[in-house]
């Protein structure tokens, strides 16, 4: 068979293409470490490849989600810890003004620190992480409890300002009422002078219940040690059909504290496939001892309130109730310290699960340096041989020399 300088020609460029072709793979192999480049490289080890690097995105994420839950969490523990310290000081405090040996003045200073540790407490409760309020559940922009001081400093004339009157209240006959506002119960201040008329049918008032005027909405509360007591009707103590009273001035702000959000809503992180864990402890958890009912707050502001009075059986129960604070608190913190305890344990296997599938997925994709080297030195050796062989074959013709 008669084989023509253009066979040969075409014959030789495709042997040292495919040579040159292997030889610009390996180059490629060692610059990058890699040995999957593209799909037609090994299309069913590639989608392997594919398959591991997913795990390891998931992997990396689940990482930061348990990262930042265990931030989340040490900063609620935190939080916890300190108001464990604040109520082990009112724990103190109302131990020793139970005592008999001191007296109502130094209860009043007692009184004053006491206000002092519930400011605080309620700032641990808004306690915030990257912005968010840890305590409210899934209402994280809502502060569980609002502490609002100076609400207004304006003045008002309420000469014969006319309120309606709904309840049943009572003082002793010829007895002085003070009108209180806030924690402390300072007297209503800053109120320009003028008489209210209180509209009262077929009612009476009742000896030894506290009381209080809300100037503003125009209405009486019954209070009692428990805060808030109905009384029902009956007959007069001391029958009157126009009560007058007569403030010096109005306060020109006050303090307010308000109840915790009910709601369990819960905040979660996925810490590894198809699992999720809650991270937080909502303000209810936190305050309120589901045993007794007890809340945290009603009771600090009971103590303080009785502290005023010298209530010595009101101060005695409050270190019962500090107790039943102590309780829902450690509940939380165990809470807290368990789910800890999870995903610290979830990150470790986290880590390991990731540094096996690194491995898998090495395995797949990146070259043997060594075997690639000695591949690429052979591949070069064989590509050098072609181009002398094909310069030793191709003599040149007679039309070189035309």
């Amino acid at each position: 068979m008669r084989i023509t300088m253009n066979q040969l020609n075409r014959s030789m460029q495709y042997v040292l293409n495919n040579r040159y072709s292997d030889l610009c793979n390996l180059q490629e192999q060692l610059a990058t470490g890699k040995r999957l480049m593209r799909p037609s490289d090994d299309p069913v080890d590639v989608a392997n490849a594919l398959k591991l690097e997913t795990k390891l995105r998931e992997y990396q994420q689940f990482k930061k989600n348990i990262n930042d839950g265990l931030a989340f969490m040490n900063v609620t523990g935190t939080a916890m810890e300190s108001m464990n310290t604040l109520l082990q000081r009112a724990r103190e405090l109302a131990i020793q003004a139970s005592s008999d040996t001191i007296g109502d003045t130094e209860r009043q200073y007692i009184n004053k620190e006491t206000e002092q540790l519930l400011r605080q407490m309620v700032a641990l409760i808004d306690t915030k992480y990257k912005g968010d309020y840890v305590f409210s559940g899934n209402q994280t922009k809502i502060p569980p409890l609002q502490y609002i001081s100076s609400v207004s400093n304006t003045v008002e004339d309420y000469t014969n300002y006319r309120m309606a009157y709904f309840d049943s209240s009572a003082v002793a006959l010829g007895s002085t009422v003070q009108i209180f506002n806030g924690f402390d119960d300072t007297p209503v201040k800053n109120i320009i002078p003028g008489t209210f008329e209180l509209q009262i049918a077929d009612t009476s008032f009742v000896e030894g219940v506290d009381y209080e005027v809300d100037y503003l909405a125009g209405t009486l509360t019954i209070l009692s040690p428990d805060l808030l007591l109905d009384v029902t009707p009956g007959t007069p103590a001391y029958d009157i059909s126009q009560v007058k009273l007569k403030f010096d001035s109005l306060s020109p702000g006050k303090d307010i504290y308000g109840s915790p959000i009910s709601s369990w809503g819960t905040i979660e992180r996925t810490i590894e496939s198809s699992i999720t864990m809650q991270i937080n402890i909502t303000a209810d958890e936190l305050t309120t001892d589901f045993n007794s009912g007890n809340n945290l707050i009603d009771t600090m502001i009971r103590f303080g309130q009785n502290l005023l009075r010298s209530d010595h059986a009101g101060i005695e129960s409050a270190i019962e109730e500090i107790d039943y604070a102590f309780n829902a608190i450690l509940a939380a913190q165990s809470k807290n310290g368990a789910r800890i305890n999870r995903f610290e344990t979830t990150l470790v296997r986290n880590e390991n699960q990731f540094t096996e599938t690194t491995a898998l997925q090495s395995e797949l994709v990146d070259a043997e340096m060594a075997e690639t080297i000695s591949k690429f030195l052979l591949t070069e050796n064989i590509y050098n041989a072609a181009l002398k062989a094909s310069s030793r074959l191709i003599q040149p013709s007679l039309v070189n020399y035309l």
